[in-house]
């Protein structure tokens, strides 16, 4: 994912820029915001906001920073100002609320494993996992836009890979 290069033609509003930086951010958008707002039509909607946000802001973009992680810190903030706003509390259950988790693979059943296993680990790790997974991110960036160290964002995925697996083992033990 280099989204880097298509910046000079997008702050020329050039439209084919646009789509190629949405096509190669969109996930890493979505795994950002979706731990944060907990719902799959919330999600969407900061995602909107999002690049709407980002295409008012791109000329303060500086090269200096990769651009990835600046729409992200947009990502995350649009997300939690709707999180903020929002009135009600939205439950972390999956089973209570279906569209809080996502799979990254089509069909029904790996949605559901998808959505068990992402309901045993706590909110930050779902983020870090999903960043990870679904956004393709290194840990180095995922720290670098959570504002964590390496060595943390290392052992909360490892951590959650671990709650993961148990999780799995404790599955086949109850059948």
């Amino acid at each position: 994912m280099n989204p880097d290069k298509h910046v000079d033609a997008l702050k020329q509003q050039n439209e084919a820029a646009f789509e190629a930086i949405y096509h190669e951010t969109k996930h890493a958008v979505y795994a950002m915001v979706l731990p944060i707002v907990r719902d799959r039509s919330l999600a969407e909607d900061a995602m909107q906001e999002t690049y709407i946000k980002m295409l008012k802001k791109i000329h303060t973009y500086k090269k200096r920073y990769k651009f990835i992680n600046w729409l992200l810190t947009i990502a995350k903030n649009t997300a939690l100002d709707m999180q903020r706003s929002r009135k009600h509390t939205v439950s972390t259950d999956a089973n209570a609320n279906p569209d809080l988790f996502i799979a990254s693979q089509s069909g029904p059943e790996k949605k559901l494993i998808s959505e068990y296993y992402l309901s045993l680990i706590p909110p930050d790790q779902q983020q870090i996992v999903l960043l990870r997974t679904v956004g393709n991110m290194k840990h180095k960036d995922i720290a670098t836009l959570l504002e964590m160290p390496t060595g943390t964002v290392t052992y909360l995925y490892q951590k959650a890979l671990k709650t993961m697996r148990e999780g799995s083992e404790e599955g086949k033990n109850n059948e």
